[in-house]
């Protein structure tokens, strides 16, 4: 399962992300998503997340559970160690 934490000026929220119909003007839609369900799927290693910086020009940061364990305090918190 693939989730995408998105963190703007106002906080940050975590969503999975799913593409629509070729019709639609926006194919790609987020819905928000418990942090609890990510963090229980992102330990157990079936989950990767995607940290987007939506108010910059940054890079999006891609991880996992086998990712720098600095990297995910950082990004996600401790709930995900």
């Amino acid at each position: 399962m693939n989730y995408v934490k998105i963190i703007r000026i106002s906080g940050s929220f975590f969503a999975r992300e799913f593409v629509k119909k070729e019709k639609v003007r926006k194919n790609i839609k987020y819905r928000e998503v418990d942090e609890k369900t990510v963090a229980q799927q992102f330990k157990d290693g079936d989950a990767t997340v995607e940290v987007i910086f939506e108010d910059s020009d940054r890079e999006p940061i891609k991880l996992s559970n086998e990712s720098e364990e600095q990297l995910i305090k950082k990004y996600l918190g401790e709930k995900f160690i």
